[in-house]
């Protein structure tokens, strides 16, 4: 009795294997995202998996590998078996070798699967001859039974049991040290209405997570460093800097590229962080274009802090109570006497309660929760020779940083500042949510500068806005930095009213469709 069931491959589409339910019967099964077509000059390592056909061109004289996931999910055991069919030239061109890759002879391009298992076979297709080709790799499958095994498959006319191998060594190394290895996850993502292949290699070397994720977005970087004394007033790019976790990648100028979708609200992409995650900053309950004035671009308005009399307000979180301003209902003092207690992270800034209160209801409570990731936010309160506390007369290290020497930075100087929720390693674990506010090297690596205008690039909204950087207490006052509405970069008093912009992170393992334009934000799947 015939019992096969169709199935095909579709390149890095995670898609679990579906069948019918009924023994003995055929059934179809087609893709419901376009084929996709690989034209490739050099080695490559791909994943697939089951749910459609998979068409793969190779170039003359090159070769591509790629590995095949064949995944059960059905209620019993199947038996499958991968194909190939030549699509262009019709008939196996001399030179042309399509095999599994098998350092210990297994034929993995065939065999059963347990319900709930899942098989990896690595394939090569080399291509040594003086023409491009065209090919179709597709695997079928069907119930096993005591009397149906693997051999029983019944493939259509042109389509070959892939039954040759070649070793790791054979098919060459070039990719991976070992093919087998080579199992990292892939997947297709649909760019400017097309779709690409992004996928990197795990050769059991450090892979750079945030370059995994701009190959997802479908985007590259620059080389070089940017100037930082000029501002970007037009769209200048990604380019890589180091953060805490790593290489991370930011957005410069009147980027155009860099909206998301997620939660009901538009975002803007800060930058890449260094471990994949995606580092956003709100922008509206509807999209905004570059240079466009809106109060809608921020959740509201706020102080930074209550007061201003302490070097302790420049805290995100600090040592003495932000209401506190009596000598008789303090906890010790209205001036902190050390910087140990001024940087003790107990009390929550005005701001922190304010982006706190909308991440719970907006993002918490929305369910949303499970897409946001738990990286630092940092609230560099590093200083020399830690006067920073009582009414000394600092200039905070961001300040040194953004007006002295034009070199912004995204490692976070102290652990103490680094704030997250649970991360203990890299963080101090002080926060209640994973929600924190833009810093200013952050913005002078998008392209503001100050004392210099700017109302071009993706952060200017038109409105004043604070960041979580501390820049300085002099005059008796303790100062945070802002973008200004003219995209100004400047500071202000703690107590003054400034837009709250909350930023949140998310995922590397999120899905995103879209080609982050305004018109086609990339959306969270």
């Amino acid at each position: 009795m015939k019992f096969i069931k169709k199935y095909y491959l579709l390149l890095l589409l995670i898609i679990t294997l579906a069948g019918a339910t009924i023994y003995g019967t055929y059934a179809m099964f087609t893709s419901s995202v376009e084929t996709n077509m690989v034209n490739m000059d050099t080695n490559m390592v791909y994943k697939f998996k089951i749910n459609g056909t998979q068409e793969l061109k190779v170039s003359a004289n090159s070769k591509l590998r790629f590995n095949a996931v064949v995944e059960n999910d059905m209620d019993g055991m199947i038996s499958y078996g991968m194909y190939y069919k030549m699509i262009s030239p019709t008939t196996l061109p001399s030179g042309v070798i399509i095999a599994q890759v098998s350092d210990d002879l297994t034929m993995l391009a065939k065999g059963q699967l347990e319900s709930g298992t899942s098989k990896t076979v690595p394939m090569v297709i080399k291509n040594t001859s003086d023409s491009d080709i065209t090919v179709e790799i597709g695997v079928r499958t069907g119930y096993a039974t005591e009397t149906q095994g693997p051999d029983d498959i019944i493939y259509n006319e042109g389509e070959v049991p892939i039954t040759s191998f070649q070793t790791s060594e054979e098919a060459g190394n070039d990719s991976c040290v070992s093919t087998i290895e080579c199992t990292n996850e892939c997947e297709n993502r649909r760019i400017n209405g097309e779709w690409k292949v992004f996928c990197v290699c795990n050769t059991g070397e450090n892979i750079n997570p945030a370059y995994e994720t701009l190959q997802k977005l479908g985007l590259t970087a620059n080389e070089g460093t940017p100037d930082f004394t000029q501002t970007a007033t037009t769209d200048e790019g990604i380019y890589a800097t180091e953060d805490d976790y790593g290489t991370t990648y930011y957005f410069r100028g009147a980027v155009e590229n860099n909206y998301v979708k997620f939660a009901g609200y538009y975002w803007r992409i800060i930058r890449i962080n260094g471990d994949g995650s995606i580092r956003l900053i709100y922008d509206g309950t509807s999209a905004h274009a570059n240079g466009e004035s809106s109060e809608d671009r921020q959740i509201g308005i706020s102080a930074y802090n209550s007061t201003y009399g302490d070097n302790a307000y420049v805290g995100y979180m600090m040592g003495i109570d932000n209401e506190c301003e009596s000598t008789t209902i303090c906890p010790g003092n209205t001036r902190t006497t050390s910087y140990s207690q001024a940087t003790t992270n107990t009390y929550s800034s005005i701001i922190k309660i304010a982006v706190d209160n909308w991440y719970k209801t907006n993002i918490q409570d929305a369910g949303y929760s499970d897409k946001i990731a738990d990286v630092i936010y940092c609230n560099d309160r590093s200083v020399n020779n830690n006067e920073g506390y009582g009414n000394n007369v600092v200039y905070y290290k961001v300040y040194e940083r953004i007006v002295r020497n034009y070199a912004p930075d995204l490692k976070c100087n102290q652990k103490n500042d680094s704030f997250t929720v649970n991360d203990i390693t890299d963080g101090n674990r002080a926060l209640t949510y994973p929600v924190g506010l833009i810093t200013t090297d952050e913005i002078s690596m998008a392209g503001g500068v100050y004392t210099i205008n700017n109302s071009s690039f993706y952060l200017s909204t038109g409105n004043s806005f604070w960041t979580m950087s501390p820049a300085s207490f002099v005059n008796n006052h303790v100062y945070m930095w802002r973008l200004r509405y003219d995209g100004y970069v400047d500071n202000n008093y703690t107590n003054a009213t400034n837009g709250i912009r909350p930023v949140i992170s998310l995922k590397s393992s999120v899905q995103l469709q879209g080609n982050g334009t305004l018109e086609s934000p990339f959306n969270v799947q």
